[in-house]
């Protein structure tokens, strides 16, 4: 009997000798999902604060559109033409141009739409807005759009002298307002703003200017006769100067401002004469 088992023994025995089946490889794992970048946000305003310039530009043919709220430059390969127009918001957030140059010979207009757009001769983000311009050789052009915003200066509160402060210097500026305007127009300076004026004795008035390089100088000049009596560099800043708020021009194309708040000073006929700026919260400087 155990030589009857010693075949079953051995087969038993060589079948447990042989090799194990490998292991199947595990199938290869799924791509893991690639994060998509997010396409840029159009830039938004800042609170209070709405477009005030747009900066444009166009390729085949180049040009570029430089837009302020009453003027615009127009540069192309051939010139470059200074234009008097007005930049207007169509309610549907969209903004319009439309300028002439000084002899209305030659018009252009441009159609400023939200939205991503790229600049289709360089690599970059995306602008904020895109713009189609009608040249003023009849042409159209395509581009993007940089855009400033800046105060909302047409919602602006016209001044009311009565609710200016006992220590304000703004009190006076009913009777002030005609010598400001001449110190600043025809005072030999590059006026920026009036940083504070006041009446004096026998009918004068002083008028602090400030220029584009923060310097000051006083105009001494007679209210009743108009004549400006001399202008001479300040020395020291006034508590009254200091308090604010600044007299700024209201001219063609009125300042953007960034922080603060504003008021209208308001002449006949609802013209807008200068703004006043009070700087509370804007960066010292």
């Amino acid at each position: 009997m155990r030589h009857a088992c010693l075949p079953l023994l051995l087969v038993i025995a060589l079948a447990g000798c042989r090799p194990a089946p490998e292991p199947e490889a595990p199938a290869p794992a799924a791509p893991a999902p690639v994060a998509e970048t997010p396409a840029p946000v159009p830039e938004a305003a800042p609170t209070g604060q709405v477009p005030r310039a747009f900066l444009c530009r166009g390729n085949e043919p180049f040009w570029s559109l430089d837009i302020s709220t009453a003027s615009a430059l127009l540069k192309t390969p051939e010139a470059e033409i200074p234009l008097i127009g007005a930049l207007e918001a169509t309610g549907t957030g969209a903004y319009t141009f439309r300028g002439t140059d000084e002899d209305d010979a030659a018009v252009v207009e441009a159609m400023i739409t939200p939205g991503q757009c790229f600049d289709t001769m360089a690599d970059g983000p995306a602008s904020p807005f895109g713009a189609v311009v009608k040249l003023a050789d009849g042409n159209e052009g395509s581009g993007c759009c940089s855009v400033e915003f800046g105060l909302d200066l047409a919602a602006a509160p016209a001044f009311d002298a009565a609710t200016a402060g006992e220590a304000a210097w703004t009190r006076y500026l009913g009777e002030l307002s005609e010598a400001i305007d001449r110190c600043a127009l025809d005072g030999g300076v590059a006026t920026e703003a009036v940083t504070a004026a006041w009446p004096m004795n026998h009918g004068k008035a002083t008028v602090r200017l400030r220029d584009s390089g923060m310097d000051r100088f006083d105009c001494l000049i007679d209210m009743e006769t108009g004549d400006i009596e001399s202008v001479t560099p300040a020395t020291g800043q006034t508590p009254v100067e200091a308090a604010g708020p600044l007299w700024l021009p209201a001219r063609d194309n009125p300042p953007v401002l960034t922080c603060g708040r504003v008021e209208r000073v308001m002449d006949v006929g609802d013209v807008v004469r200068a703004y006043l700026h009070y700087t509370e919260g804007c960066p010292a400087g």
